[in-house]
């Protein structure tokens, strides 16, 4: 009895979560030694590693660093560096090598060969693998000579060009982790992982729409974890004993050891795999679907306060209703947003002369509407190491690899009354405040905001060189202000739901957003409900918490809502039977397609697509055999102004093409307009049907654009105001008169 309480006594709670006993069998496995594990390889070209045109290293630019995150499950044996390299001739060689770094160590040193030089050849570093942890740094660096007194940095003699499928090979073995809820998102998603995320799921054996729906909020959130290395999803039928699992049950699938009467609510356990305890499973526990929903919620809201083996979700409060463009991955557009919001990691806007070049990335909604020299203003603040005068010295502005502005770095003499102001963080540089204008035209989507710092060498003659000290900062004060800019665009538009889950990603949590699956949804339409529910949260940063989910053949509902149907021509036969205006019908002999009116074709011979109205007037009737997939936006047939969009295609093949295009970033660059059509490897995009209206404009810009788009009323309207102006004019000229000949 004593043992008893004290077991109580000791319950956990925190947050609405409970940790609860653990069954004497996983105890017993968690006891266990750790056993060791068969070593995995993993080779990473350069491309994957984000130089796709390969890396060039000159006197002036001697470094370059690669990132490769080591799993926390993982233990590094063994890592190497095999580069494919090319340098000229006339170095020398003797004294010119290649180092390379791990987190800021030496690991690894290469002399250059004179007998190579001019040859493309294979160069091996075997690289000190006690150096690999968490996110690993690799930096590879040129230090060429070709004189033994004086170097000029720019001389084309300096340069060793690394191919980009020269690769860095990892040899690691599996590390056995204690089974902790405090893990998670971990093993199962390891942010030090930068492949894309594969995870399997085990679903209940029942596919309600609860069941499904929370594994869709499940799949959105860890959607949102992976961010841009992006989620995929399989379905098992068990949990895997060689790949980390999550399990989704509500009695069917249980731990060894337990079965479904000793789950006590909403409830969260890692074990570890019977045969392999290295590999981790997630068992997502309730006694009934809206428990098993529960317990998805605790999961994505509540998750990083869990610790333990296991946890009783109690409660879970899904918070205050999000505002519209709250996404986090969107930059705020209703104020002005400071640069520190929106950094990645510590010293992202630090420059030196090795690494000139700090960068933002700016992911804004898809809508704003920027017309006739409407723009954003920057209030950019910077330091940097002051030359001694005036020179060369620089800092470019860029937007998307487009030259904003340039400014000259002033020498410290122009600085007011020469005085150093030393601030909290000790640094010494001149500062520097602009004010300037980015123009709105520039910006789309994903945005990439560059400042460059170009140094120039002190002094004079030929060996002079850039002061290795010279360093720049962009202040994280610094803000950008996007709120002059509304929110308006034409729908349907591919482009920024293919981009960005526009609209649907307007409310973050996605309770604006209905989505449509066939009743008895088979596999290939849940694994693709799944990661499309992983690019939502890719797209927002949160787990689509409040999206509602239909599963049915006439589907009811859906109301005022944007909504989306997924599945294969056949299974959706009721977007037929509505009363809807699709610009394509897709059977499996029959392709309906609205096309521009005869006179839009010949307009298209000096206008471009942009400019061309799509017409719905006229339609032709395809019939051709063979598999084809679709991506269809149109206007609902349930409520004015929000969206319908289908993802489909005529047979399973074409339809799960359809799905992974948009997870293609080759792909999504083709998808735009009304319809996307995707035969194989070739997406031809089309505008068609009606269009609307997404968004609102103040009446005096739209009363503008409709003088731009239409000439004539120009000039209408200035004749109405000539004529309005002459009969006012008239009218005061004749009452002074009267008031003249009356004497008054």
């Amino acid at each position: 009895m004593k043992h008893t309480l004290s077991i109580a006594i000791c319950v956990f709670c925190l947050t609405g979560h409970a940790q609860l006993p653990v069954p004497p069998v996983q105890q017993t496995q968690a006891a266990r030694a750790e056993t060791a594990g068969t070593e995995k390889q993993r080779t990473l070209t350069f491309s994957e590693m984000g130089q796709s045109r390969g890396v060039r290293l000159t006197g002036t630019n001697r470094l370059v660093d690669l990132n490769s995150g080591i799993r926390l499950d993982e233990l590094v044996t063994r890592a190497s560096l095999n580069l494919k390299v090319l340098y000229p001739q006339g170095m020398r060689h003797d004294q010119s090598f290649i180092r390379v770094y791990v987190n800021d160590q030496l690991s690894a040193l290469s002399q250059l060969s004179a007998s190579r030089a001019g040859i493309s050849h294979n160069m091996t570093l075997e690289l000190d693998p006690t150096l690999f942890s968490d996110f690993a740094t690799i930096r590879i660096e040129y230090d060429g000579t070709y004189d033994t007194e004086c170097v000029d940095p720019g001389n084309p003699t300096l340069r060793v060009d690394i191919r980009p499928e020269s690769t860095l090979t990892i040899v690691s073995t599996p590390l056995n982790l204690v089974n902790d809820l405090a893990l998670l998102p971990a093993p199962f998603f390891d942010p030090r992982d930068n492949r894309k995320l594969k995870l399997p799921l085990v679903l209940p054996a029942k596919r309600s729409d609860t069941n499904l729906k929370a594994a869709g909020i499940l799949a959105s959130w860890m959607g949102a974890q992976a961010f841009y290395r992006q989620a995929e999803f399989d379905l098992l039928d068990n949990a895997s004993p060689t790949r980390h699992t999550i399990i989704l049950t509500t009695g069917e699938n249980m731990p060894q050891g337990m079965d479904k009467t000793q789950i006590e609510g909403p409830s969260l356990m890692i074990v570890g795999s019977q045969d392999n305890p290295s590999i981790k499973h997630l068992y997502v526990m309730g006694r009934t679907e809206d428990e098993l929903l529960q317990a998805v919620y605790g999961l994505v809201i509540e998750g990083q306060v869990l610790s333990g083996q296991k946890a009783l979700v109690k409660k879970v409060e899904l918070g205050a209703p999000r505002k519209p463009y709250d996404a986090p991955r969107y930059v705020p557009t209703d104020r002005p947003v400071r640069f520190g919001e929106l950094i990645d990691f510590p010293g992202q806007l630090e420059v030196s002369a090795d690494k000139p070049r700090a960068a933002l990335n700016l992911r804004l909604p898809p809508d704003l509407f920027s017309w006739a020299g409407r723009n954003i203003p920057m209030d950019l603040k910077y330091r940097y190491t002051a030359p001694s005068r005036w020179n060369d010295s620089l800092l470019n502005i860029e937007i998307n690899n487009a030259l904003i502005q340039s400014f000259r770095l002033a020498p410290r003499s122009e600085q007011v009354q020469n005085k150093i102001n030393i601030d909290l963080l000790g640094q010494a540089e001149l500062s520097s405040e602009e004010s300037l204008q980015i123009p709105a035209f520039r910006v789309g989507g994903n945005n990439e905001l560059a400042f460059g710092f170009g140094f120039m060498a002190e002094g004079g003659g030929a060996c002079t060189r850039v002061s290795q000290v010279a360093r720049g900062s962009i202040d994280p004060e610094s803000t950008l202000d996007f709120s002059n800019l509304p929110h308006y665009t034409r729908m349907p538009n591919l482009t920024a739901f293919a981009n960005g889950g526009y609209p649907f990603s307007i409310m973050a949590d996605l309770s604006d957003t209905a989505i449509v699956l066939p009743t008895n949804p088979t596999a290939l339409e849940t694994r693709s409900f799944l990661n499309v529910m992983g690019l939502f949260g890719q797209w927002t940063g949160l787990p689509a918490t409040r999206t509602t989910l239909i599963v049915s053949d006439k589907p009811e509902g859906i109301g005022s809502k944007n909504w989306l149907a997924l599945g294969t021509s056949d299974r959706l036969g009721w977007l037929n039977e509505a009363n809807m205006n699709l610009p394509m019908v897709l059977n499996n002999t029959e392709r309906s397609m609205g096309l521009p009116p005869a006179f839009q074709w010949l307009k298209g011979l000096w206008q471009s697509d942009n400019e061309l109205q799509p017409g719905s007037d006229t339609r032709a009737l395809i019939q051709t055999a063979g598999s084809l997939g679709a991506i269809v936006g149109f206007e609902s047939h349930l409520q004015a102004k929000k969206a319908g969009l289908v993802v489909t295609g005529t047979d399973q093949d074409s339809f799960e093409r359809a799905v992974a295009a948009l997870s293609s970033y080759s792909d999504v660059a083709k998808i735009k307009g009304s319809v996307s059509l995707i035969r194989g490897n070739d997406i031809q995009s089309y505008s068609l049907g009606s269009t609307y209206i997404s968004g609102a404009l103040p009446w005096w810009l739209r009363l503008r654009i409709a003088f731009s788009e239409y000439p004539a009323l120009i000039a209408v309207g200035g004749a109405l105001a000539g004529v309005v102006l002459a009969i006012l004019a008239f009218g005061w000229l004749s009452s002074r008169a009267n008031r003249r000949t009356k004497g008054v």
